[in-house]
């Protein structure tokens, strides 16, 4: 068996194995160890340049495509299409930016007004350095729609973690809200009702402990670690959430977001239900983890006037992300736009 790829080596007189005394690494007074360690910060280096300079093309090559409005200080990015009412209110998911409604939001505009927007650290808008919780996003997002001068009824639209956040919107603006519209939304109790779900969420919250720093020193970008989050997207959103999921910014906001997993669902435990407003559930049908579609039928008896639907063949990233759910997914908005 050939070893050409092992270092020579020489026995010594304790019978221990060493590297002969004329090998290069340490005729020249360098142990490999210290020659690691000595590497290490220059790769690091390397790769902070690399994001660096990646980041910065990305901020020239996509610009925002909507409007930055400040609110309470922080800047935030939203889009309008469309005309007519109700107005279809768009939420992402963890981590989520406003170009992941790439088919959606042009798709629905056809029949109604239609607004989506980033939360403050993710996609365009700016950071902001208050702890998240339910109340602050959506406070800021019904700020946001007043400054912009959209007013209501309001159909709102929530993705995974997105649900909670529409779901105290409503609570707390029952007046302005005419329908809700819930994509594979997170339940509050999943996280202690589904031992298969408090495996996947810890799994996933640890793996995001380290992302930012791994963002930020190019990691992320060079290994497109978080690219099948985009695919599927039309061409040009697809190569902006590219760019932003491996954006240490946004990274590091995903991070933060899932930190406040439990304040968030605490807050949306407080809340009331629709009563006889509409109330659409879609569900994913494909990677589905056990209690999972016990707890999609509870948040369908959140009204007394819903319907509930599963998409076979759609996973809980590609109900939106892949064009053949997506339209699903502007039908049933658009039925509840109607009723």
């Amino acid at each position: 068996m050939k070893k050409a790829w092992m270092l020579p080596v020489q026995a010594t007189d304790a019978g221990h194995i060493s590297p002969p005394s004329d090998h290069p690494l340490l005729y020249s007074g360098i142990k490999p160890s210290r020659l690691l360690a000595a590497m290490i910060p220059c790769l690091a280096g390397i790769g902070f340049a690399y994001q660096s300079i990646a980041t910065a093309l990305d901020r020239r090559n996509f610009p925002p495509p909507g409007e930055m409005i400040d609110v309470e200080g922080c800047r935030l990015h939203m889009q309008l299409m469309g005309s007519g009412r109700p107005t279809v209110v768009l939420e992402t998911g963890l981590g989520g930016m406003s170009a992941a409604w790439g088919w959606i939001q042009p798709e629905v505009a056809h029949f109604t007004r239609v607004f989506d927007y980033d939360r403050a650290g993710l996609g365009w808008s700016e950071s902001s350095d208050r702890p998240i919780t339910a109340f602050l996003v959506v406070r800021r997002l019904h700020r946001l729609l007043d400054a912009a001068g959209i007013d209501g009824p309001y159909v709102l639209v929530g993705h995974s973690i997105g649900g909670l956040f529409m779901r105290v919107f409503a609570h707390l603006y029952p007046d302005e809200v005419a329908g809700m519209v819930l994509i594979d939304a997170a339940h509050p109790d999943q996280y202690s009702r589904s031992p298969a779900i408090t495996r996947h969420m810890d799994s996933g919250f640890r793996m995001l402990e380290n992302i930012p720093l791994l963002a930020r020193l190019g990691y992320v970008r060079m290994t497109r670690f978080f690219n099948s989050w985009a695919e599927g997207l039309p061409d040009r959103q697809a190569a902006e959430a590219e760019a932003f999921l491996a954006s240490h910014r946004h990274l590091k906001t995903t991070r933060d977001e899932s930190l406040a997993w439990e304040t968030v669902c605490s807050e949306t435990r407080c809340t009331r239900g629709l009563g006889d407003k509409p109330l659409t559930v879609i569900s994913a049908g494909k990677d589905v983890l056990p209690g999972a579609l016990e707890m999609q039928r509870e948040l369908a008896a959140l009204s007394t006037n819903s319907l509930h639907f599963v998409v076979k063949g759609a996973d809980h990233v590609t109900l939106v992300t892949h064009r053949e759910y997506a339209l699903t997914v502007v039908e049933a908005v658009c039925q509840l736009v109607k009723r």
